[in-house]
């Protein structure tokens, strides 16, 4: 299993490549999720699982680039289906 470990000035985290979850500096995995929402259908994205919790760790990054509009659209199209 191959880790990538990534730094910034105000996060840090550790890439897992196989199971596809990040380690926050809070300490929690994160698992890669979707979103499901009108503006963002199918969007993947990392973020601090603790989010609900009020916690400090506010992590959040897209695994995948905004979607243009025709994508959306016809995404929403297919879901509606």
């Amino acid at each position: 299993m191959e880790d990538k470990s990534f730094s910034s000035s105000s996060h840090s985290y550790k890439k897992s490549e196989l199971d596809g979850e990040c380690y926050y500096y809070c300490g929690l995995p994160s698992p890669r999720r979707t979103y499901w929402t009108r503006l963002n259908p199918g969007r993947r994205f990392y973020g601090c699982g603790r989010y609900r919790e009020g916690s400090k760790c506010h992590y959040f990054k897209w695994v995948d680039r905004k979607f243009s509009d025709r994508a959306i659209k016809v995404i929403l199209e297919l879901l509606e289906g």
